[in-house]
């Protein structure tokens, strides 16, 4: 799959052959967005054409609202995910003060013809301006006959729509297993081991900080079923999300993972953990020797969690 990242206007003739399009921003690329991205690929090999899918760098709510948004995915976490699902081409779109100006009409007049769209995939719920305007209803209108257009319905789990939104407060709330029931995999998290306090060495369970990158959901304080990656391999590991309250003062936030078989020193190396289960809050113990016989206790249930969940 190849990353192409463009800013508006953009040139023509990007792609030498029509393309079918899947559009959304697709944060999380979760079930709903896995049966869009699926509609276009078939719709791509039964044309022999290759399949573009297109997203922004931020999402519009940056720049439309002025708000501080929280993601589920980093770029590179969304193109791992785009790239197991047989995209051929991602496109990244620089969503800046002169792209989110555009009309709808000029979105598909400057944007979608441009790039020799055949043919375009997207939820029954895309917007590509005001959503009483530029919605999947009037598509054709603005499309006036120059591509296809398919509409992908709703996808629903428990009677509720699959969306980010609902994704991002199950993280958020620590309910891990809905998580994963939503997205189609358990949650995701990336960066590189940072140099912690080492507690965790001091106290018999050496641990990995995990240096994630702004504005990533991340999980409820406490402690987590996990698995964690490491040059390479995947190990089962307990991990915490929180502030160290009964050795340190409780200011910074902390994500450290402590991987059942690995002891080596990994400073500075790429490291992902998936979220399986939260097992219990943080507390404030009175003694290290407590904290001690509590991550014990942790590290058998965790054990027995992966043990029977294979």
């Amino acid at each position: 799959m190849e990353i192409i990242h463009l800013t508006y206007p953009i040139k023509k003739n990007i792609f030498p052959q029509k393309i079918v399009l899947a559009l959304g921003f697709f944060d999380g690329v979760h079930r709903g967005h896995q049966e869009i991205i699926k509609a276009a690929k078939k719709k791509a090999q039964a044309k022999h054409l290759p399949l573009v899918v297109m997203t922004f760098d931020r999402h519009p709510k940056e720049i439309y609202q002025n708000k501080n948004v929280t993601y589920i995915d980093t770029l590179s976490e969304k193109a791992y995910k785009m790239q197991k699902l047989n995209v051929d081409y991602l496109l990244v779109m620089h969503f800046n003060n002169a792209f989110c100006q555009l009309t709808p009409q000029e979105f598909v007049d400057e944007i979608i013809v441009k790039l020799r769209t055949d043919t375009v995939v997207a939820g029954f719920d895309y917007t590509y301006g005001p959503k009483n305007i530029a919605n999947m209803k009037n598509f054709p209108e603005f499309a006036q006959g120059r591509f296809a257009i398919v509409d992908v319905p709703k996808q629903s789990y428990d009677g509720e729509k699959i969306g980010s939104t609902e994704i991002k407060k199950a993280i958020s709330a620590g309910e891990m297993e809905l998580a994963a029931k939503l997205l189609g995999f358990p949650y995701l998290m990336s960066g590189y081991i940072g140099h912690g306090l080492r507690n965790g060495h001091k106290l018999g369970y050496p641990t990995a900080n995990l240096i994630w990158k702004p504005k990533k959901v991340v999980p409820k304080v406490g402690v987590y079923a996990t698995k964690t990656k490491i040059r390479g391999k995947w190990y089962d590991s307990m991990t915490s999300v929180g502030y160290n309250v009964t050795i340190n003062d409780g200011q910074k936030l902390y994500i450290e993972s402590n991987l059942f078989g690995f002891d080596q020193e990994a400073y500075d190396e790429e490291m992902l953990i998936k979220w399986y289960k939260y097992t219990r809050g943080e507390i404030k113990f009175d003694s290290l020797k407590k904290l001690k016989e509590q991550m014990s206790r942790d590290e058998s249930e965790i054990k027995n969690y992966f043990a029977n969940h294979k």
